[in-house]
């Protein structure tokens, strides 16, 4: 804590980044960092040539007036002030909320690590209360301390009993449900496994059914991948974090030893994470109907949990949509995210393509309806699968690896024919094969209308697939023409 009473005094930094303050006519020699001049009952701060100071955040132009409670950085990860005016004769004393404040402040541009910050936070914070705070609140923080420490101590107790009792009917829960399917396996009888039998047969046969129906349209279906397929677009993007109180974009630098170190100071790469999915037009106005997991693509993800619990916010930096024949990606916008079901709208910036607006059944399927679904599962991995050897030795893997399979014409959407097993108000499921990547494409019935959106997989039941019913994204899109 230091007193300023001077109208006129500079702001130094020391060899060791440390910061110090002195007359204007003391230590010509030091390199001064800034200059404050009183104003009334608070300072202003004007920053000298060739140095930088940030106030709550914000990088100070030449000069700006302190107020009381203020934040200053004094240099690119330098020494972090509080500025605080207090009424003449009255001696300086923290409240709690700003030894708080003043701890996590101060911890919040000290160290590179978590655990550092969270030490450095510690320290402050003890520091503080124990001198910096009145004699009445120390006492009181003694008794609700030792309050606490009681109420651990029961609390720990009670929880290790509880975990043993826990222990004990998770054994017993498991030796029930191990115990229900031997019995249930051990008690079928030569009945029952000859009409599973006979019910296993008389399925594979309606499937080889199926499958020659099938066979003797293919020329409808050609015709019906041909007309849907220029409609479909891929979609690749990307998205990093940013810091809300000063928007400085999440980095990270990597470690000799190969762990990555995230930071929010001026070095290193920005930590960008690529995703990609499937979308098709909906409007002639450029609206193309995708999922919300692929339009928000953090939605649900662990790892991003992990690190937006940390108070950074997910930004997308780069959406782009490839069409089949057109060879250059155009950027796209969100437009409306379902706050409901797995869907959203995005929107072309520029010109749109001349393709098809592919229609919304407004009445459902019905079990046993052929449907199509169109993608791109795998996203870029399996568009190169589909490219040519020549292709693949001459293509450099530089991150423009769709700009380039564009460029050659390799964009087109992966169709794949199935059944409609089920379906209810809000699920179509279907058997129709897609992975990772088709999400947000179409599933459309032999007349090419949409009847759902791709919006999950079912890996452990064959491949099944489900999708929202297009009665539900119908009702999306009429309702942004209705706000935008």
């Amino acid at each position: 804590m230091v007193r300023l009473g001077e109208r006129t005094i500079h702001v130094v930094r020391g060899a060791n980044a440390d910061v110090g303050f002195i007359p204007p006519d003391g230590e010509p020699d030091r390199d001064i960092h800034a200059t404050m001049h009183r104003a009334g009952d608070t300072y202003e701060i004007e920053v000298a040539a060739g140095h930088r100071v940030w106030v709550n955040g914000q990088l100070v132009g030449e000069s700006r007036m302190l107020n009381s409670g203020d934040l200053l950085e004094i240099g690119q990860a330098g020494p972090v002030l509080r500025f605080r005016t207090y009424p003449w004769g009255v001696t300086p004393k923290k409240t709690l909320g700003e030894a708080f404040a003043d701890s996590r402040d101060g911890a919040r541009v000290d160290g590179h690590s978590q655990l550092g910050r969270t030490a450095r936070f510690l320290s402050n914070i003890t520091k503080d209360l124990a001198t910096q705070t009145s004699f009445w609140f120390r006492l009181w923080v003694v008794v609700l301390l030792t309050a606490l420490v009681a109420s651990v101590v029961v609390l720990v107790t009670q929880n290790i009993r509880l975990q043993k009792r826990v222990a004990v009917e998770g054994t017993r829960i498991e030796g029930i449900a191990e115990l229900l399917e031997r019995t249930g396996a051990e008690a079928m009888t030569r009945e029952d496994m000859l009409a599973l039998q006979s019910s296993m047969e008389a399925r594979l046969a309606a499937t080889l059914e199926r499958i020659e129906s099938l066979e003797a349209r293919s020329d409808l279906v050609a015709r019906l991948v041909s007309s849907v397929s220029p409609s479909v677009a891929f979609v690749q993007g990307s998205f990093g974090f940013v810091d809300p109180a000063t928007q400085r974009p999440l980095r990270y630098i990597e470690a000799e030893d190969g762990i990555a170190v995230f930071t929010l100071e001026e070095q290193g790469e920005e930590l960008q994470l690529m995703f990609s999915g499937t979308a098709f037009v909906v409007s002639e106005a450029g609206l193309l109907l995708t999922n919300k997991h692929v339009a928000e693509p953090w939605q649900d993800d662990s790892q991003v949990e992990s690190i937006t619990a940390r108070g950074l916010t997910p930004v997308i930096s780069r959406l782009l949509a490839y069409f089949p024949g057109v060879k250059a990606p155009l950027e796209l916008s969100v437009v409306k995210v379902s706050p409901q079901v797995d869907l959203a709208l995005v929107r072309v910036i520029g010109t749109m393509p001349d393709v098809k607006v592919l229609r919304l059944e407004t009445e459902q399927p019905r079990p046993g309806d052929e449907v199509l679904v169109l993608g791109y599962p795998l996203g870029t991995r399996g568009l190169v699968v589909r490219a040519s050897t020549e292709f693949i030795e001459a293509i450099t893997p530089d991150g423009e690896v769709a700009r380039r399979l564009s460029e050659a014409e390799y964009i087109k959407p992966l169709a794949t024919r199935g059944i409609v097993s089920q379906v209810s108000a809000d699920v179509v499921t279907y058997d129709a094969e897609t992975t990772v990547g088709g999400s947000g494409g179409p599933v459309v019935n032999m007349d090419g209308d949409v009847v759902a959106i791709t919006a999950a997989i079912i890996t452990q039941f064959g491949g099944s697939n489900m999708g929202v019913p297009a009665n539900i994204a119908q009702a999306l899109l009429q309702e942004s023409k209705t706000t935008h």
